[in-house]
């Protein structure tokens, strides 16, 4: 908690000293601190999580500094949710009965409802170029980040009345994965002249190198319990809240 308290404060500090310059969006490139609010849709192509889910959505926020050489550096945040559970039925085969049900403690059928989680933090760098753009500030860029990414399988039980599936049994079937993850991103980032509209598009490329971190598995053979290159291809829109002091709109000379 204190090193996000940290982060936050040098943005503001940041954002403070950076205000006093007051130079035109218009006419230069400027440095400029943002927070964003992103949505995303991403869909596995390759390795164990291709396997295991479908497309996914991913919601979460990025903190960006856009210095005046128009090179760029921050730290987003994704948070990845999704009910594309794939082969739902070869999940708890050693617990259902031959109906294919999960009984609950009254002796009934229960249910149980399955959805990926997950999330991927990087720090990230790239470049913007001041082409097809209506400022310096705006344009088409390239973006490189590392990081870790994270996922498994939710279960939900309703009325927790399935005690085979819940609490620390169900952490043997939740295929919980993890390791370092990159991404490359090309996209489109718009700074309005007038800061009503600021936004960005981007496709992603992501590779995540992940493990399973789960000491048994009650569920899963061996070829789905080792190391796996994971990879993605998504497409991500994002709102921008920038934060630089504006230029006066009228000069005065005496």
């Amino acid at each position: 908690m204190r090193h996000i308290t940290l982060l936050f404060s040098i943005f503001f500090l940041l954002f403070s000293i950076n205000s006093l310059a007051q130079k035109s969006i218009r006419d230069s490139s400027i440095f400029i601190p943002s927070l964003s609010f992103n949505y995303g849709i991403h869909t596995p192509i390759s390795g164990i999580i291709s396997d295991t889910y479908g497309y996914n959505h991913a919601v979460g926020g990025d903190l960006n500094f856009k210095l005046k050489t128009n090179i760029s550096v921050g730290l987003g945040f994704e948070y990845m949710f999704s009910d594309n559970v794939i082969n739902e039925d070869a999940y708890f085969k050693n617990i259902k009965n031959t109906n294919g049900y999960v009984i609950d403690g009254n002796g009934q059928f229960a249910e149980v409802f399955l959805y990926e989680r997950g999330y991927n933090i990087q720090l990230f760098a790239g470049y913007q170029l001041d082409v097809l753009s209506p400022n310096p500030n705006s344009g088409p860029y390239v973006q490189l980040g590392i990081g870790f990414m994270q996922y498994h399988t939710r279960i939900e039980n309703k009325d927790l009345s399935a005690n085979a599936v819940i609490d620390d049994y169900a952490e043997m079937y939740d295929r919980l994965r993890n390791g370092f993850s990159s991404t490359q991103v090309l996209g489109y980032r718009l700074m309005g002249n007038r800061n009503l509209a600021n936004f960005f598009i981007a496709v992603e490329f992501t590779e995540a190198w992940t493990n399973n971190r789960r000491n048994y598995n009650a569920d899963l053979d061996e070829s789905q319990q080792g190391k796996s290159m994971d990879l993605l291809i998504g497409v991500k829109v994002g709102w921008l809240i920038p934060f630089y002091g504006r230029a006066p709109k009228e000069y005065y000379y005496y």
